[in-house]
């Protein structure tokens, strides 16, 4: 008998233990994950309804011609950049810039990056500005 004693679960006859703080220290962190997911919800439905009253104006003030512009402006500038290969990983836009001010003013500078990584790929796009 005294073997099927020391088998049984041992019971909390103290009263408040560990297992009972635990489990409250639990529920009281689901609670406050809770909380945090409610939060953030509510930002998340702010921000689309922010985002579609954006839209919205854009549209209302014929927002569609000047995206059309800048779309064209964009590709109009890409294809007049020039693409240098090899370029150190940590140059700054504006070493680039100081390296080819010989060649003329720069309008812009842009350090290619992996879309995945945010890294620069070690390829730049520049744009004189007589090109433009």
């Amino acid at each position: 008998m005294a073997d099927v004693e020391n088998m049984l679960p041992a019971t909390n006859e103290g009263g408040d233990g560990h297992i009972d703080d635990g489990e409250e220290a639990e529920s009281k962190e689901i609670m406050l994950m809770k909380q945090r997911v409610a939060e953030m919800e509510k930002e998340a439905k702010k921000l689309r309804e922010l985002q579609a009253a954006a839209e919205e104006a854009n549209n209302a003030a014929g927002g569609q011609d000047a995206a059309m512009e800048t779309e064209e402006d964009k590709t109009i500038a890409d294809s007049r950049s020039i693409y240098v290969g090899n370029v150190d990983y940590s140059a700054t836009p504006e070493e680039i810039q100081g390296h080819f001010q010989a060649c003329g003013t720069i309008n812009r500078v842009t350090i290619l990056c992996d879309k995945f990584t945010g890294h620069p790929k070690g390829s730049v796009l520049f744009c004189p500005l007589g090109l433009l």
